[in-house]
This record gives C-alpha cells, structure tokens and sequence, in this order.
C-alpha cells in the first residue's frame, strides 16, 4: 500500500491559512465545467436540421439557440452549467473592432441624481422618487418553510428526498430570477431620466456580519443581540444591494452613463462639491 503525498498535503482556505486537511468534494458541490478552446465551428447541425454545440468527449448536444452570435464575433469559451430546472451554455464571445467604451461625463445638477439605498424604501432619489422594497424572498419563505419541513421527514437520499430538493431548488431559483429581473428593470428606470448618479460605498459583508460573542465572568455567552439581528441579515439577502450595485454599474456601462460612488461620511461634501 502506497501513500500519496497529495493527500495529506494542506490546502489553504478562503484566508489563506494552510492549517488542516484537504477536504474532497462530492459530485453535487461543482456546478459547471468549461471549454476553454470552443470556436464557432463547434456550433454546427443535425441530420435533423436541428442547431448542436460538438463538445469535445461528450459529442453533438442539441441546445436551445435563444440568442444568435452576432456577425464578426467569435465564440472563445463555453461554460455548461447546471441549474435546478435545466443544463444551460454561456459562451464568451469576442470582436477586437469593437471600442472599449469609457465614458467621461462632468456631472452637473441637471444630468446627475443622488440615490440612497435601504430597507424601509429599497431606494429613495433626489428627486423624490420613493421605491418599495419587493421582498421576493419573504413572499415565498411560508411555501419554503413548508417543502422544508417535508423534506426533513424523509430518509436522505431516497427517492421522495430528491423530489422534495428539487421543488426547494426550484423555488429558490424562482426567487433569485425574479429579484434579478426586478433589478434590471429598476436600473434601466434610474437611467431614463438622468447621465450620473452619486451612490453611497457600502460596505455589505459589514452590514450581515455577525455580532461579536459576549462572554460572562464564568466563561458562559451573554446575549449579544443576535437573534434580533437575524432578521435585519435576512431582509438584507433578500434586498441583494450588491447584486443590484453590480447590475447598475453594467447598465450605466451598456448604456455610455456614469455611477460615483463616495464613502458615506464624504457623500454629501464630495457630491456638493462637483455640483458646483
């Protein structure tokens, strides 16, 4: 019997400490492998006339062709993933004439607005515009609530278990498209009246961190507001602030406009200050 040395090797964790073994994962924890040689060669047909991705080792895959390569752009990489529902391909495409576009706009009172971000009001403009936060997440937390209790009744990994993790899979993929719908048709609403708008830098992973453990005078743990703070954390996810910072940012690029962000303390100095 013979000792593979990579087995007892450590590997490091997300903070990069070394300490401990490697930890080997199971067929469920990847949800994507990529090509990363595809070409638009690989996009071919069918005896049956239908459209197929040829990936290398698996063979033609008929897929649904929703969105067409525009002309001049050649497809680079493809990444197959696997959703709750069904198995999607993304592909990376390229065309060098294109223009990196970078946009300089001066921001001035009549092309720029100012928006906050929170919970009471998912976002409030300087203009007066008040939008209310949508809480998908919320809406369907009783019908989640309820898959997940059945689910722990059943013996894991028999066949009625898989049946319910698939519903709760799909409900929670239902939630996050939803959100993620919602978001992009916020940030195009933002844009349709304005060239800049100033945000606040927040800091997310401060606002959903955990509350530092108290301890007593013989070593037990005092309350320390956890439980109430629990709430706050969910209503927090459920808004995903920095996913719609994301969507605003490629939107402002799609659509050649301009986000500022400035440190809350520096907001209303910095944004008084260009304004002028």
């Amino acid at each position: 019997m013979y000792k593979l040395p990579w087995i007892t090797c450590a590997l490091p964790d997300k903070n990069g400490k070394t300490s401990g073994r490697p930890k080997f994962k199971g067929k469920h924890y990847y949800n994507s492998f990529s090509y990363p040689q595809l070409s638009n060669s690989h996009i071919v047909k069918n005896a049956n006339g239908r459209i197929c991705i040829n990936l290398p080792k698996i063979g033609l895959v008929p897929f649904v062709y929703n969105r067409l390569i525009p002309a001049g752009f050649k497809v680079k990489t493809g990444t197959v993933i696997r959703e709750a529902d069904e198995w999607y391909i993304s592909f990376t495409i390229e065309d060098k004439t294109v223009p990196l576009r970078r946009v300089e706009i001066q921001p001035t009172e009549d092309n720029s607005k100012g928006i906050d971000l929170g919970l009471l009001h998912y976002a409030v403009t300087s203009d007066g515009e008040f939008i209310e936060v949508p809480k998908f997440f919320r809406f369907s937390e009783h019908r989640l609530s309820k898959l997940q209790v059945r689910l722990a009744k059943k013996p894991k990994h028999s066949h009625p278990w898989k049946i319910l993790k698939g519903k709760i899979a799909k409900l929670h993929q239902l939630i996050a498209r939803q959100r993620l719908d919602w978001q992009f048709k916020l940030a195009y609403h933002l844009f349709s009246d304005c060239q800049v708008i100033f945000l606040e830098d927040l800091q997310i992973a401060s606002l959903v961190r955990r509350c530092k453990a108290k301890l007593g005078d013989n070593g037990q743990f005092l309350p320390n507001g956890q439980s109430a703070k629990s709430g706050l954390n969910k209503s927090l996810q459920d808004a995903a602030t920095y996913q719609f910072l994301d969507i605003l940012e490629y939107v402002a690029w799609k659509l050649g406009k301009r986000i500022i962000t400035r440190r809350p303390k520096r907001y209303i100095s910095t944004l008084l200050g260009m304004l002028e």
